[in-house]
């Protein structure tokens, strides 16, 4: 497999990291909808229940309808020879034409009157509607009513009262020229002026006018009374399947929408292809005591040690026919547990038959002489400033003897070629940081500072290094040059994506090999694996059974 990135280790036939998944392809979508299943379903049972409360809370109407016929046909026209405009207009334009004429407060009013129902037009025409049906000459009248009885009155009171309307409105000409005939006809008859021709044509314009008045009627006309009505409100068989609906929606719409926002890393395997770096392995939360009481799991708990050797396994895969003695261990940002990380380490080394120096160059927060007890010793900034000599502090710390499962005996021949015999007992000393200097990213640029890292990488097997924070400060970059090799602490509930991006960037220009990452804070389900694809790891019940099955 070819690295990534320059210095990273690579062997013949092992996997380092399964890359993670698209996030655009299917997997990807379903490992969203398990993140955030539980929103999901609560808009899938929350907005239907809403909806039912809702209807249950609705009073109850009932909606009638009635049919009128929409007739294209003019008698009148016919018969005279004149012309008819509307039979160039489109059917639909006339149907909706005429629905919208039915929605005028003057046919509200007729309609009110005709049934004596105690209601304002306005109220009316808000409880009811008209529209066309679709590819028909019908037009449709609705009317919603607490009372069905009433919601039937309604409607077919509103269908006829429309008709008679469209019917005055279409022969109101006729009607006033038929007037108007009328009242000279007997102007001349009160003249006795009966016999003249004027009165004899206007007599045949009274007729005349008579005929197309009664043929002008049958442009509307009712088809169908409301005979019945259906409850519309409250329908809550109705509004909970919508409401499923749209509570599916909107859960889908939320999850994805939170999943965009959300930054935070999802699994070592994201955090592997992002940086482009190994995972060497993965390490549980520490009990709260020992987090309370500033202990080791490699001191004081024999069931969790087993990540922090295999820690150390994959550490020494990677430093594998390569002379790396000195090592930082840094993170992203603070509390990801680098500190913890690399004093674990360090007693695991030592375990293994390693002589292992720590020193602690977080002069910004110095933490490692919470986890041992030098005793008083001189830090690494009074040795730079010849207050003391190396030699006086460095700190011996027990360990607790040797190791049988160290990892001087995971690699044939290795524990020779890097200057320990893994069959006689390590040890480790710690180089505490001493009294804070006024600009610690001054002082670990500084040759005597350079010289004292030398000197241990002479005298050790394995120098491990807790700098700051890379993303905070730049001592890690600094370091970074005077050192071997680089060693990424990461947590998932702390680092963010935009993170990662910017410490890939930092990665890329430090000139120290980059041998891995560590995923701190993995919960129960996070399998302490190898990091290197050989294709076992156990989660931490099964570690745990296998520690009671070895005793």
């Amino acid at each position: 497999m070819t690295c990534a990135r320059l210095g990273q280790p690579s062997f013949r036939g092992v996997t380092l990291i399964r890359q993670d998944e698209h996030p655009g392809d299917l997997a990807g979508y379903l490992n969203i909808l398990r993140r955030r299943k539980w929103m999901v379903l609560q808009a899938v049972v929350l907005v239907p229940a809403a909806a039912i409360g809702f209807s249950l809370s609705q009073t109850r109407l009932y909606e009638a309808t009635a049919e009128v016929l929409l007739s294209r046909q003019n008698l009148a026209t016919q018969l005279t020879g004149t012309p008819d405009a509307t039979l160039n207009l489109q059917a639909d334009r006339v149907a909706q034409t005429q629905a919208g004429l039915a929605r005028v407060p003057d046919v509200a009013r007729r309609v009110l009157r005709k049934t004596g129902v105690r209601m304002t037009a306005a109220e009316f025409l808000e409880s009811s509607s008209v529209s066309p049906q679709q590819n028909a000459d019908l037009v449709e009248f609705r009317v919603t009513h607490r009372v069905p009885r009433i919601a039937r009155q309604l409607a077919t009171a509103y269908a006829q009262q429309f008709t008679e309307y469209r019917r005055e409105l279409d022969t109101r000409a006729l009607t006033r020229a038929r007037i108007d005939v009328e009242e000279t006809l007997a102007e001349l008859a009160q003249a006795g002026d009966s016999r003249s021709t004027l009165y004899r044509s206007l007599l045949e314009k009274q007729q005349q006018l008579e005929t197309l008045e009664a043929l002008q009627s049958s442009n509307a006309f009712p088809v169908r009374d409301a005979e019945q009505s259906e409850q519309v409100q409250p329908r809550p068989v109705r509004n909970a399947i919508l409401g499923l609906g749209l509570g599916l929606v909107l859960g889908l719409g939320l999850a994805f929408l939170w999943e965009a926002l959300d930054t935070r890393v999802r699994s070592a395997e994201e955090i592997a292809a992002r940086l482009g770096l190994p995972l060497l392995a993965r390490i549980p939360q520490p009990g709260r005591r020992l987090q309370r009481e500033n202990r080791l799991v490699m001191l004081e708990d024999t069931t969790g040690a087993e990540p922090f050797r295999m820690l150390r396994t994959n550490l020494e895969f990677a430093r594998l026919d390569r002379e790396i003695k000195t090592i930082i261990v840094t993170s992203a940002v603070e509390r990801e547990g680098k500190s913890t990380t690399v004093a674990n380490l360090a007693v695991a080394l030592a375990r293994a038959g390693q002589r292992v120096v720590l020193v602690d160059l977080d002069l910004r927060r110095p933490y490692l002489d919470r986890f041992f007890d030098v005793g008083g010793r001189p830090g690494v900034t009074q040795v730079a400033l010849g207050a003391a000599s190396l030699e006086e502090a460095l700190a011996p710390i027990a360990v607790n003897g040797f190791d049988s499962r160290g990892g001087g005996t995971s690699v044939e021949g290795y524990g020779s070629q890097n200057g320990h015999a893994a069959s006689r007992p390590g040890s480790l000393r710690v180089l505490a940081a001493g009294p804070i200097p006024p600009d610690p990213g001054e002082f670990v640029g500084t040759h005597r500072l350079g010289s004292i890292l030398r000197d241990l990488r002479d005298d050790a097997d394995v120098v491990l290094i807790d700098s700051p924070p890379l993303l905070r400060v730049g001592d890690a970059m600094t370091l970074s040059a005077r050192v071997d090799a680089l060693v990424v602490v990461a947590r998932m509930n702390v680092v963010r994506r935009h993170m990662l991006r910017e410490l890939n960037r930092l990665l890329e220009t430090a000139p120290a090999a980059k041998l891995g990452f560590v995923l701190t804070g993995a919960g129960g389900g996070e399998a302490y694996g190898y990091g290197y694809g050989y294709g076992y790891g156990y989660t931490a019940r099964e570690q745990r059974e296998r520690v009671t099955e070895s005793a």
